[in-house]
């Protein structure tokens, strides 16, 4: 007996050996699995490591932070020490000791005097520093100045000799290691701005008086390190 197949061609079976819905299910089920791997790798292997390297890196983090901060106030403290210390520097380079000036400068108007005949006494005496020498704008000034003023009296015992008894006071000042030892700068009548000699009978003597203005000047070196 001959059989015939009358359903269409699509609804006919076929012998293809494995069937195709198998081989998804398999191949569905093997990608699940290899899902599953992953998932339990990443959760339970990949995310506990990298938390704990998280931490040790937030850990190393503050501690590199903390020391950081540490060398910041290191820092800090060494550039306050340095600034004191160019303060205190700077300062006793600048400092100018006076007590052996004003020693030898009233030793100088004691005497003696190119042309005798009088005498020299201070009435007044003051010491200001006044602007450094030099470019203003350098904020390490090479020398320090300082105007000594004072105002003198010359009791000379010859009305006509005024005239030279002034002449010698300047020119013993200018020639004298007070002057030329002690840092004082240009002339000693740079200032002097004339006199009217004036004659005390009371006492007997010529009198001329005056203010002279006298500066210092002191270089500022760096010490030695």
């Amino acid at each position: 007996m001959i059989l015939i197949n009358l359903l269409p061609p699509e609804l006919r079976r076929r012998n293809s050996g494995i069937s195709p819905m198998f081989v998804s299910v398999v191949a569905g089920g093997g990608m699940c699995l290899l899902l599953l791997v992953i998932y339990l790798y990443v959760q339970f292997i990949r995310i506990p490591a990298s938390e704990a390297l998280l931490r040790d890196k937030e850990a190393e983090l503050v501690d590199k932070t903390n020391k950081a901060n540490e060398v910041l106030e290191l820092e800090k403290q060494i550039a306050e020490a340095k600034d004191r210390y160019q303060k205190i520097v700077g300062l006793m380079l600048k400092k100018v000791y006076w007590a052996r000036t004003i020693d030898e400068f009233t030793t100088l108007l004691n005497g003696p005097w190119a042309t005798p005949g009088f005498d020299v006494r201070c009435l007044d005496l003051s010491v200001n520093e006044g602007a450094p020498p030099g470019d203003r704008r350098s904020t390490a000034p090479e020398a320090v100045s300082y105007a000594v003023v004072w105002r003198y009296k010359l009791l000379g015992k010859e009305r006509p000799l005024a005239g030279d008894y002034i002449k010698s006071f300047f020119e013993t000042i200018k020639t004298s290691k007070f002057w030329s030892e002690q840092g004082f700068a240009g002339k000693p009548d740079e200032s002097y701005l004339g006199d009217v000699p004036r004659m005390n009978t009371q006492i007997g003597r010529v009198v001329i008086e005056g203010t002279l203005t006298w500066n210092r000047i002191k270089e500022v070196k760096e010490p030695k390190r």
